[in-house]
């Protein structure tokens, strides 16, 4: 690589694939690309830009969906990645002086399958089991099934739903095998403001709830606690695997400062009325079972349950108002319990001691209904790890991968007096999750890339340093 610097990529080789698999080497007429993951999202995607004048495979070949194009590419560090993936779109296509410019819109396969195939057998089994087979018999994935076992098992039909659809249903009601759950009366005291909502009800803890995404080594299927865990807690997630710092007087250019933030802003924090419209700080919920006539109320709250989270800062507690906020429930939920479908022996198929009886001599269900311990819980989970947004540009970095974690150290913007004393902000600074990632300036012609990273967070401050939330 000539004169490398820290956004120094070089495409190696770019080859497309008819639908009969010939090769075509594209190489020569690629001129930018960009690469796109997202942990909300349960695929790939990417678009290239091609100037095909001489070749003109979007009318010889022709091009008509489907091709499967393979890019690889070498980074500054000599390191070389591979993406492949499918055409699925053309646009913009364009004549200049008897040059023909046009961009290929790119997906995984997987993606492609999706969209036709429908699931109407039953399915049953823990849901990191029931996602892992969906992808590998109906989606036929060959690619690395990355999943954290769950607690609880699952049987239904999925009446013709698409295999996605499928897995997005069981993200929020699959509960990490190293979740607790406990119950006890609500006692948490009143003050300020008044509410009717009744405060004898049950106390709903515990952790819950999955994310399905795709990133350049494969699908993933973990817990957002498992995400969000940097190993020191009993989650078992993995460290930050790099640290960034923003420097504005450093050389972009060297090729040593490949960590080195550009830029970067905060697109969004602390949305206090979004929160409790979701009932993020507390949920009030009413359970019917149709079978046994049994009617509950249970009250989530999340300061009770806040420790039984993994965070991403170094804050110890639900910050003080937030925690007043939750005495009140802003969500009211009901849902009916069913333990009856899949349970056909004597007795009642709850597994629950007060339904049994003390004369049932059976266990229960083998795939009971499990809401209490998911609904209100996944719901908070997934909230409280968008508090903090922060967006970063960097140099090119194609290593990362939605779903890691770095460090980020981000400057003190008080009094130069204070910065001499400490040089990084804090409470801002710290581990983030990567949530959406982009290789958007990605030019082949001039050998140039930059990397976008959009960062999640539930909580202030760096870890091993005390934040200073009340």
């Amino acid at each position: 690589m000539a004169n490398p610097n820290s956004s120094s990529i070089e495409l190696v080789k770019a080859t497309l694939y008819d639908v009969k698999g010939k090769q075509f080497d594209i190489t020569k007429i690629c001129v930018a690309f960009a690469y796109y993951e997202d942990i909300y999202s349960p695929f790939i995607t990417a678009v290239l830009n091609v100037v095909d004048s001489g070749m003109n495979l979007i009318g010889t070949l022709p091009i008509q969906g489907g091709e499967r194009v393979v890019i690889k590419l070498k980074d500054v560090q000599d390191k070389t990645y591979e993406y492949d993936l499918h055409v699925w779109k053309i646009y913009d296509r364009s004549f200049t002086k008897k040059i023909q410019t046009y961009n290929l819109s790119l997906i995984s396969k997987e993606a492609l399958y999706n969209e036709g195939v429908r699931i109407t057998e039953k399915l049953s089994g823990l849901p990191n089991e029931v996602v892992k087979s969906i992808l590998t018999k109906y989606l036929a994935t060959k690619k690395k099934v990355d999943v954290e076992i769950a607690k609880y098992n699952v049987n239904f039909y999925p009446n013709g739903k698409k295999a996605h659809a499928i897995i997005q249903t069981l993200q929020f009601k699959s509960v990490p095998k190293r979740s607790t759950i406990s119950k006890g009366e609500q006692t948490s005291s009143r003050s300020g403001s008044k509410s009717s909502i009744p405060t004898n009800t049950q106390k709903a803890s515990g952790t819950a709830g999955y994310l399905f995404f795709e990133t350049k080594d494969g699908f993933v299927f973990k817990s957002m606690d498992l995400l969000c865990s940097d190993g020191s807690d009993g989650f078992g997630g993995k460290p930050p695997v790099a640290t960034y710092t923003y420097k504005p007087s450093m050389d972009a250019g060297n090729p040593n400062n490949v960590y080195t933030i550009e830029e970067y802003q905060f697109t969004d924090e602390l949305d206090m009325i979004d929160q409790m419209r979701n009932g993020i700080f507390s949920t009030y919920m009413v359970f019917y079972n149709f079978s046994t006539g049994a009617y509950e109320e249970y009250t989530y709250n999340l300061a009770d349950t806040f420790n039984a989270m993994s965070h991403l800062g170094s804050q110890a507690k639900l910050p003080e108002f937030q925690k007043n906020l939750g005495q009140y429930p802003t969500r009211i939920m009901s849902m009916v319990l069913d333990h009856e479908t899949w349970f056909d022996g004597d007795g009642p198929g709850s597994p629950e001691e007060k339904d049994r009886g003390k004369t049932s001599t059976s266990g229960g269900s083998s795939f009971p209904d499990y809401q209490k311990f998911y609904v209100s819980q996944g719901i908070a989970r997934r909230y409280l790890m968008e508090t903090h947004k922060l967006e970063i540009l960097i140099p090119g970095n194609m290593a990362l991968k939605v779903g890691d974690k770095i460090k980020v150290m981000l400057p003190n913007v008080s009094s130069q007096e204070k910065r001499d004393v400490q040089q990084y902000d804090e409470e801002n600074s710290g581990t983030y999750l990567i949530s959406k990632l982009s290789h958007n300036n990605m030019l082949l012609n001039t050998s140039t890339c930059a990397t976008k990273l959009e960062l999640i967070r539930d909580t202030n401050g760096i870890k091993n340093y005390s934040s200073n939330v009340k």
